[in-house]
């Protein structure tokens, strides 16, 4: 059975899907739209004709010889746009995982080393396929050799042999060379015969079969096309030369060296990359072994499910090992647990009745655990077993925004996984002897990147507080709520009759076709933007023409609305029954900066802007005989600005107690701080909270309506006035680009990859990124900090008091009111005090009996 060899066209092939398919980022923001599209190709090639050897060629920027002999070759081609050259190295790095070879060669283009291994595949037996949209490979075709032509898009493709190019073409494959030497072509700038088209050139071809006999048999050919054949004879002759392929391009090609794919590293970028659909369509062949083995290999993914009867020999295993290793799946009524060489699986219903024997028998041994914060709410959050090691905390502190699912864990740590997925329970089983083999890998490389600090006195004992605090929960006021979302149905209603009145007839105001018809047809609104259904009335573009007022009520509506849906009924339907009270989850590894999430319901997110927000926090109550108290660090992220730049200005307005944002102001503007504008001090705020987001003259400007030059203006007097700011700034982006990465005050990092890109928007945002992590990174180290020594101070002091919620740098809390004064002072003083920096923390202490109500606590001296 003859070999198959697919050679593809990598430059046309990835240009091709740029333009047919719609922009597509990954969740980093990076386009991929044209990496799709030719993954998606190279896995339909690999489905439908199983070739025996595949190769990608690439052009090589710089001069080939085509430029040495006519320099005016593809000078008219225009840049290649940023979105798609950013993509090329990304496609180069997954074909090398994939397993498949790269052609590439200096001086020579694609279509050469594509004709040269073409003809080396053929001598040594291979039938070629030619995957190209590029019609200039026709001439490469043979009796071994079809053209698999892309027509449109990447997905329809037509079969071209010698028939099918005489058929439709009426051409041999030689005379594509003739054909472009007559005519030209525009696309790569070669000239041919001026004058002479498509249809000439045909016809020509047809009589005289070639160029060399055109020019032959010239004195049969009449008037005007014989002049110019002969006038432009020699730029017919180079044009020709231009065209030929050359396949004799001096690179070594074995077309028998047969690389393997890294099923992991493959699966691994794929998630990366946000090629969800694609995972399911990777070949199952042979995967790459690791270059190195530095843990075994081998797999036991066989479970011992528990039963009453297996109670004691569990036990025994327990106690007979040192280190035990725990996985408690999402959504699986089951703990896993591993003990040396055996896997087991304790059903919920059987721990819950033997949980205390459990407890006691994990008192002695070291526990691994893949996730830690499940586990405690099994065992019971105030349980006092003490988890040493938590897979997941730990490998989101060495890289928080990598996918950390087994397929790349295995390739991270060099070893070979098994083919399993998720949810499987073979899936949770090699995850625990993950955990087990890797674990004391996991700790030296957190050490050797300084992470260990982040991880071990911040991460992993922040588990058990959020676990408890999970458990407790926060009372909430079900008939409260019920009157709430009862007012926001009277305001929509409200809302509804003034939008109605401004139509002039009632529609859907929730459809965004019907509303759209309502503004842009019958209203005469101007469109701002399109989507693929017509105007768009997003929150964006209403904003922009709010002006008109029934813009203004639908972005009321729409408010209010959410407010109703979200929260006020919301809320409601997820209290516990058996507690009475709202259980938020805090999600511990999903932001890239280090902040905690909530999630089911986020309590992190409830407006506070408008009366109508504030009043969902009216619902939040406490019991009898408490008190709600909200200790909130004031302007953070500012003072962590001035300790990290060390600017001295910024440090000693921080340091005397002035108000940062008029002695901004005062700086910035040039006038006495007693002369300072309510307009300046708010212009003042913008800049000062920008420049830590990087704000750029344009979002400064459309944030406080300026014009972008007075914009630029202030912001260049603001680093006039705080050289140290700007200093760490760019300090910061150049961190970054030369180590891969920034760095939080605790040494937590935030890896930016795309500093270095060719796209422009990706390396402008990165660079923000790069100015705000160690700030917002830094601030939440601190709270989290906070959280730790306000709950040890608690329990310390013997206070009944207890942590509720944790909101972006406010802490809220369940105070008995017999123990406001003690727990105010602590709050102040652990909060104040749980790290020195060169300006004063400064905390806000507030006390009340819903979370709306509150009012600032006055500690007595």
């Amino acid at each position: 059975m003859e070999k198959r060899l697919f050679l593809l066209d990598g430059n046309s092939l990835i240009n091709r899907a740029f333009y047919a398919l719609p922009p597509l980022t990954s969740r980093r923001g990076e386009p991929t739209n044209a990496v799709y599209g030719l993954t998606t190709m190279l896995l339909r090639l690999q489905e439908d004709y199983q070739p025996d050897q595949i190769l990608v060629a690439f052009d090589v920027s710089g001069p080939t010889f085509r430029h040495v002999q006519f320099t005016e070759y593809k000078a008219q081609r225009r840049p290649m746009p940023d979105d798609l050259r950013s993509q090329i190295p990304l496609m180069k790095e997954l074909l090398d995982k994939m397993g498949i070879q790269r052609l590439e060669l200096e001086g020579f283009e694609a279509d050469d080393l594509i004709g040269t291994a073409a003809k080396q595949a053929e001598q040594a037996g291979y039938r070629v396929f030619i995957v190209t949209g590029d019609r200039d490979a026709f001439q490469l075709i043979s009796p071994q050799t079809t053209v698999l032509f892309t027509r449109r898009g990447i997905t329809e493709t037509e079969v071209v042999d010698e028939d099918a190019l005489r058929k439709h073409y009426g051409l041999s494959p030689q005379q594509i060379i003739d054909l472009k030497g007559l005519m030209g072509d525009s696309s790569d700038n070669i000239p041919g015969v001026p004058g002479v088209g498509e249809k000439t050139a045909l016809k020509l071809l047809e009589t005289y079969g070639s160029l060399e006999e055109v020019y032959a048999h010239l004195d049969e050919i009449k008037g005007k096309l014989q002049s110019r054949l002969r006038e432009y004879k020699d730029q017919a002759f180079l044009s020709k030369e231009l065209a030929t392929i050359r396949c004799s391009a001096p690179i070594a090609i074995d077309l028998d060296r047969k690389q393997t794919m890294d099923d992991a590293a493959v699966r691994e970028m794929f998630q990366d990359l946000d090629f969800k659909s694609l995972l399911a369509r990777l070949p199952q062949g042979e995967r790459q072994a690791p270059a190195v083995i530095s843990v075994k290999t081998g797999w036991d993914l066989d479970l011992t499910r528990l039963g009453a009867g297996d109670w004691e020999e569990f036990l025994s295993e327990l106690k007979a090992h040192q280190d035990v290793y725990l996985n408690c799946p999402e959504g699986r009524a089951e703990l896993l647990v591993r003990t040396g060489e055996k896997n087991w699986a304790v059903p919920k219903g059987l721990l819950l009745e033997r949980r205390e024997e459990l407890i006691t028998a994990l008192a002695a041994p070291r526990i691994y655990a893949v996730g830690s914060k499940e586990i405690l709410h099994l065992l019971g959050p105030e349980s006092p077993v003490d988890i040493g090691f938590d897979l997941e905390l730990a490998l989101y502190c060495l890289d928080p925004e990598k996918r950390w699912d087994l397929a790349s864990i295995a390739h991270y740590f060099q070893l070979e996984a098994p083919a399993v997925e998720p949810p499987a329970p073979d899936y949770q089983a090699a995850m625990l002897q993950v955990l087990q083999r890797i674990a004391p890998l996991v700790e030296e490389r957190l050490k050797t990147d300084d992470l260990w600090f982040v991880y071990r006195e911040i991460e992993l004992p922040l588990a058990k507080v959020l676990a408890e605090m999970e458990a407790h929960g926060v009372l909430v006021d079900r008939g409260k709520l019920k009157t709430i979302s009862h007012d926001l149905q009277v305001a929509l209603d409200q809302l509804s009759g003034l939008i109605y009145a401004e139509a002039g007839e009632e529609f859907n105001i929730n459809s965004p076709k019907q509303l759209g018809t309502i503004l842009f047809d019958k209203l005469g609104l101007p469109v701002l933007k399109r989507t693929k259904t017509g105007p768009s009335t997003s929150a964006e573009v209403l904003e922009e023409l709010s002006d008109h007022p029934i813009v203004a009520h639908v972005l009321e509506y729409r408010q209010v609305a959410k407010l109703k849906s979200t929260y006020a009924d919301a809320l409601g339907e997820l209290i516990s029954p058996a507690t009475g009270r709202l259980h938020t989850t805090f999600n511990q590894t999903v932001t890239a900066t280090g902040r905690l999430s909530s999630t089911h319901p986020n309590l992190q997110n409830i407006p506070v802007r408008t009366e109508a927000g504030r009043r969902i926090r009216e619902a939040f109550v406490v019991p009898d005989g408490f008190y709600l108290v909200s200790a909130d660090y004031s302007q953070i992220e500012l003072r962590l600005l001035a300790h990290l730049s060390r600017d001295e200005a910024l440090c000693e307005a921080f340091r005397s107690g002035a108000d940062i944002h008029i002695q901004t102001a005062s700086e910035v503007f040039g006038v006495p701080k007693e002369e300072v504008t309510d307009e300046q001090r708010s212009a003042a705020k913008a800049i000062n909270f920008g420049i830590v987001y990087g704000i750029s003259s344009f979002g400064l400007a459309k944030g406080i309506n300026l014009t972008r030059a007075q914009a630029q203006e202030y912001i260049d007097s603001y680093f006039l006035r705080y050289p140290g700011v700007k200093k760490f700034l760019d300090g910061a982006v150049e961190q970054g680009r030369r180590e891969g990465y920034v760095q939080t005050l605790f040494g937590r990092r935030r890896y930016l990859p795309n500093l270095k890109s060719r796209n422009f928007a990706l390396r402008s945002f990165a660079a923000r990124t790069a100015m705000n992590s160690p700030i917002q990174g830094s601030a939440a180290d601190i709270i989290k900090l906070a959280m730790l020594r306000v709950r040890r101070a608690l329990k310390e002091e013997g206070l009944q008091s207890r942590l509720l919620l944790q909101v972006h740098d406010e802490l809220v809390l369940e105070v008995l009111e017999g123990e406001l004064e003690a727990t105010a002072r602590l709050l102040k003083r652990e909060m104040e005090q749980v790290w020195e920096l060169a300006v004063p923390l400064v905390v806000d202490v507030y006390y009340g009996k819903n979370w709306r109500d509150v009012q600032e606590f006055e500690l007595k001296e």
